[in-house]
């Protein structure tokens, strides 16, 4: 017999949803400092254990983050982590850092939730603490509807630092803690259209241009980091432009303008150590952001950036340095009866929705599918995801409680069928 959904259990549990996406927001969980990533593990920890989930808080291991997670700052990273009932895994993933607040905000502040003509603002509340609200929200309809399904284990993990690479987050759920559920699905503003079945990669690199340092009024005197730089960064440019230009994936990509590799200069750049108006700058820097195609490694890409630039190293006769900062590599899985259980629950829920894409930007789906996962990301609109005024409409976290309740459900029947 399929278990079933109370209608009034489902109003009660997006109102929960609500409230918790509020709390959440409260809680200025901003990567990399992570000054208050204690005090979200702990809310999310009650929430879990008052749902009926074996709940652990796991602290990532003070080695571990100084080795893996450089970009970290001191302040501990913790895992939330629960579990409930037995079988194949159901996994649903969601972080809980942050970008920061930023200027711009007009209907409020940052990490002061409000609610106005049906949508909830505030900093995360589409990327993705709306996502971790709505899965919170369909544990709930399940508790409060006794419609655990038979056979399946439904998990949750909460994680920092998705923003800076994951590894202190997911990456130390998997290789560190040895969480390698069957099936998993990340909350993550993919829009309600259809979901993810993969992510472009990321390759971050800092590149430093030296030149020779001078007093203003005798320039003759030095050699201009900056100008060096500036050459050199748009001769990279051009040669890497021209280097991709050839090359497209054979996967579903959206936009299709993603469907190529892509780089961007300059996201952050200046003078090493600070420089001075009346000073000639004796070192330069500017970062790379590079995207790759799922059919593309990080080593690939890091050989073939590095290629080049000792190539112009060589061309303007300077001295060139590069550190890579994150990278992750691109995903792609078919999730088949993950994808189709899916479909059927949202369809459930008043909703049809499309075959898998692949995602533009990058996702912590990468740590689970390396293991055999079958992974999907589905969740809110994301146009305002790290923008101003970010929202999430009520209407969408309405329909993700609904759906992410019926998931366990539509898979647990789905899986009964296949044995």
């Amino acid at each position: 017999m399929t278990a079933s959904l109370n209608p009034g259990a489902l109003e009660e549990a997006f109102g929960y949803s609500v409230d918790v996406l509020k709390r959440l927001i409260s809680i200025p969980t901003v990567a990399p400092q992570g000054d208050h990533y204690g005090e979200a593990a702990e809310l999310l920890a009650r929430e879990l254990e008052s749902l009926g989930f074996e709940t652990v808080v796991e602290r990532v291991p003070s080695e571990y983050q100084r080795e893996k997670c450089r970009h970290a700052s001191d302040n501990p990273r913790f895992i939330v982590y629960g579990r409930r009932g037995e079988g194949p895994a159901l996994h649903f993933n969601g972080h809980y850092d942050v970008v920061p607040g930023g200027p711009g905000w007009s209907v409020t502040e940052p990490f002061k939730p409000v609610v106005k003509d049906g949508k909830l603002y505030g900093r995360g509340a589409i990327d993705m603490k709306g996502g971790i609200a709505a899965a919170l929200g369909a544990f709930k309809a399940l508790h409060l509807s006794g419609a655990w399904p038979q056979g399946l284990r439904v998990e949750a993990a909460f994680v920092p630092d998705e923003e800076i690479g994951g590894e202190c987050g997911t990456g130390y759920l998997v290789n560190g803690m040895g969480v390698t559920p069957e099936y998993v699905v990340l909350p993550e503003p993919s829009g309600l259209e259809k979901p993810w079945h993969g992510h472009r990669g990321i390759l971050w690199m800092k590149v430093r241009v030296k030149g020779r340092t001078a007093h203003a009024s005798t320039p003759w005197h030095g050699r201009n980091a900056f100008l060096l730089a500036s050459a050199i960064a748009l001769d990279l440019q051009q040669a890497l432009a021209s280097m991709y230009a050839g090359r497209r994936s054979r996967h579903r990509i959206e936009p299709e303008e993603s469907a190529k590799p892509t780089v961007s200069l300059g996201g952050e750049a200046g003078v090493t150590g600070g420089g001075k108006t009346n000073q000639v700058p004796g070192e330069f820097y500017f970062t790379v952001d590079r995207r790759l195609i799922p059919e593309e490694t990080v080593s690939q890409a890091r050989d073939e950036l590095l290629g080049v630039l000792t190539w112009l190293s060589v061309k303007h006769g300077a001295e060139v340095e590069a550190e890579e900062v994150i990278s992750a590599e691109p995903a792609i899985n078919e999730p088949g009866e993950l994808y189709e259980a899916l479909r059927e629950a949202a369809s459930q829920s008043g909703r049809s929705i499309g075959e898998p894409v692949v995602c533009p930007g990058g996702l912590d789906m990468w740590y689970y599918t390396v293991k055999g996962s079958k992974a999907l990301a589905y969740g809110p609109r994301g146009e305002l995801a790290h923008a101003p005024d970010e929202h999430i409409d009520l209407g969408e976290l309405r329909f993700l409680v609904e759906t992410f309740a019926r998931l366990p459900i539509t898979l647990a029947v789905a899986l009964q069928r296949r044995t």
